[in-house]
């Protein structure tokens, strides 16, 4: 009975329902282009994407390869020392947080992952809302990075086996040895996603203090179940941080050649990056000069 009167309701609405006006009919047809652009925005930039990754270690000659920054060297030193000190208070955080109730580590990871995809997704509808095409690249390029975080982090605590707490609380040293805490595949993604709403803020302090203490505190529920080390939240952050960061500084590589092979997508009349449009469908290979 309540699947038939469901039904009903669903029906009658579809008949009551206002027919949309002309103009919410165009803005529907605007966001609809829009939501196109950022498709091929995507596939554009994942091809490239792999393709500078592979041939990376090729091009470090170049002057203008990362591999040759400063800049590049400091921030994995930065890291490397982050990380490090992270080692030092594991098993300090661990006396504070493990006795934490399942319920209330539950309810931190809870609030983690709702404000921090809320965030994405917020910034994805401004960016549609108000024609915004750097917010939406933002919130799809934080959303490619959580997913490539995610599976970096899978092979990262094979590669390593590092017992979790709850197996061995005595050491935190028991690496290699068939355990999958090192890094948190959970608190990853996350950091991932506080990072593109982060950066598109210019990383202002009033938007990357709440947004990476609501990262953090996923890493927190985490050590509530005493699942993971202080030690591994930290390096799923920077693995997290990082991918996408790396995504975003490729996409703006990117964007300044427009010289490259691609792959695009194309509709009924699809638009090339250089504002060029054409009658076609399926996809097309191009290259631009």
């Amino acid at each position: 009975m309540r699947f038939g009167a469901a039904t009903v309701s669903f029906l009658l609405f579809l008949l009551l329902a206002p027919l949309p006006t002309s103009a919410q009919t165009r803005a529907l047809s605007v966001a609809g282009g829009e939501v196109a652009d950022d498709f091929k925005y995507l596939v554009d930039n994942v091809q490239l994407d792999v393709e500078d990754v592979v041939t990376a270690p090729l091009h470090i000659a170049s002057p203008d390869s990362v591999l040759r920054s400063p800049k590049f060297y400091l921030g994995l030193a930065s890291a490397g020392v982050l990380l490090g000190g992270s080692f030092a208070l594991d098993q300090t955080l661990r006396s504070h947080l493990h006795n934490m109730s399942s319920r209330d580590a539950n309810l931190l990871q809870s609030i983690s992952y709702g404000s921090v995809g809320a965030s994405v997704a917020l910034l994805y509808g401004y960016g549609l809302y108000s024609d915004d095409a750097r917010a939406r690249q933002y919130a799809l390029t934080a959303g490619q990075g959580a997913g490539v975080a995610a599976l970096l982090a899978e092979g990262v605590k094979a590669a390593f086996g590092r017992l979790r707490p709850s197996q061995n609380h005595h050491s935190h040293s028991e690496f290699f040895d068939g355990g999958r805490s090192f890094v948190s595949d959970e608190v990853a993604p996350v950091f991932s996603l506080a990072a593109g709403v982060s950066e598109y803020f210019d990383n202002a302090w009033y938007v990357a203090g709440p947004i990476y203490s609501l990262a953090l505190a996923d890493g927190f529920g985490r050590m509530g179940h005493d699942a993971h080390w202080f030690s591994d939240v930290v390096g799923a952050a920077l693995l997290g941080w990082g991918t996408t960061e790396l995504f975003l500084y490729l996409h703006e590589q990117h964007a300044a050649e427009p010289s490259r092979w691609r792959v695009i997508p194309m509709g009924p009349q699809a638009a090339l990056p250089d504002d060029r449009s054409v009658a076609s469908a399926g996809c097309s290979v191009a290259y631009f000069w």
